[in-house]
């Protein structure tokens, strides 16, 4: 069975580490599809913006950095990973939330 492996930054601003995360492929999964499925079956502490009226694209709320890079989790595939998320900006609430 393949799986996907997802490392993702937690903690605030004054405290970071890193967690993995291993789960089932997600074919044509989106970051957001992924970060849905570690908090609804792995790990329901998990902080990071999900917004359901959204997924369009369009809010502009759901930024995150994967893999280096800045992009909406609603827009962003996956992949066949690993996946290395983070938080866009140093201005860390919690875990992915940023101001």
């Amino acid at each position: 069975m393949d799986e996907l492996v997802v490392t993702i930054t937690r903690g605030d601003a004054c405290a970071r580490r890193t967690c993995e995360y291993r789960l089932p492929a997600l074919p044509g999964a989106s970051v957001m599809d992924v970060l849905d499925y570690i908090y609804e079956n792995l790990d329901p502490t998990l902080s990071y913006f999900s917004h359901e009226a959204c997924r369009q694209s369009a809010c502009g709320k759901c930024l995150v950095r994967v893999n280096g890079k800045v992009c909406l989790a609603c827009g962003c595939p996956a992949g066949a990973g690993p996946l290395v998320l983070e938080p866009w900006n140093e201005h860390v609430v919690r875990d992915l939330l940023c101001e």
